[in-house]
């Protein structure tokens, strides 16, 4: 009898604890803030991470259809990033499961991506996704590190981002040589082309403009579109943060109706560090072509 009783009380156990565990995700586990998460493989580390140590990550982001569309493999050629452990960004975020794993773990979790771009990544949420999108994020542990390992990881950094220097100028010199078009350079590393001239004086700061552009990287894969968003970029010439700093060069040298290619390098564009969104690698030239379609002067 005490036995039965037992197993009865084992059923409730297991009775209450699916039904607390609402997750609308096959396979994941929803936690009180509203993260979900599923754990893919253990891996052989025996502790956890502590606030103030650093993690050594491999990510890949996807829709909740499983498409992929970014991942950490943008950054560096292994594919891994370190990041701080800090206190998680916003309700629901995968950094609380960071939390609750040991190096070489491998856990998915499933995060709103509003939240995930605008409070983790600081950035604009891509055309395709709503702000009711889930985002599935692959999750691998490779290494937690303490902050003197994570000194010795940027150590080691500054000595190759003197030969990842020298690989971006290569690169761009070889696409000058076999682009068949004559760029003309700029004072500052830029090179332009004019595809269409405008009329009128250039903009400056204060004026406000609209433009269209797309961006391309050297090898002509775009990575970004106001035309495919059928909508122009509208700005206030000089307003700080609105725009990598060869944009903002580029469009003072253009006046309305004008159409102007600009090669970029990566110390006027997104840096050592790529896109916030992981989709511009670091170190990475790029090539902008703008179309100045309305300018307004700022009257006093």
């Amino acid at each position: 009898m005490k036995k039965v009783y037992s197993l009865y009380i084992l059923l409730i156990v297991i009775l209450f604890a699916s039904c607390w565990n609402k997750s609308k995700y096959k396979g994941y586990t929803l936690t009180e803030s509203g993260l979900y998460y599923k754990l893919e493989v253990i891996g052989e580390g025996k502790r956890k991470p502590l606030k103030g140590e650093y993690l050594q990550l491999l990510i890949t982001y996807k829709t909740d259809k499983d498409s992929v569309f970014m991942d950490t493999y943008s950054n560096n050629e292994t594919g891994k990033v370190i990041l701080p452990f800090q206190h998680s960004s916003f309700e629901g975020s995968f950094e609380e499961g960071l939390s609750n794993m040991n190096d070489g773990d491998s856990v998915s979790f499933i995060v709103n991506a509003d939240s995930l771009f605008k409070r983790f990544f600081k950035a604009d949420l891509p055309m395709f996704l709503t702000p009711e999108s889930m985002i599935k994020m692959d999750v691998k542990l490779f290494r937690i590190l303490t902050p003197k390992e994570y000194q010795e990881e940027l150590k080691n950094y500054a000595d190759m981002v003197e030969d990842r220097d020298i690989e971006e100028q290569r690169k761009l010199q070889n696409y000058l040589d076999t682009c068949h078009t004559e760029y003309y350079p700029l004072n500052n590393g830029m090179f332009y082309l004019p595809l269409k001239q405008g009329a009128g004086d250039n903009a400056e700061s204060g004026n406000t403009i609209k433009i269209h552009y797309k961006g391309y990287f050297l090898n002509g894969k775009m990575f970004e579109s106001t035309y495919d968003r059928k909508e122009p970029l509208e700005l206030v010439v000089g307003t700080q943060g609105q725009i990598i700093e060869g944009l903002e060069n580029a469009i003072k040298l253009m006046n309305e109706g004008a159409k102007t290619k600009f090669i970029i390098p990566s110390r006027l564009a997104y840096g050592e560090s790529g896109s916030s969104t992981g989709i511009v690698p670091p170190y990475t030239t790029v090539v902008y072509e703008i179309e100045l379609l309305s300018l307004t002067k700022y009257n006093n």
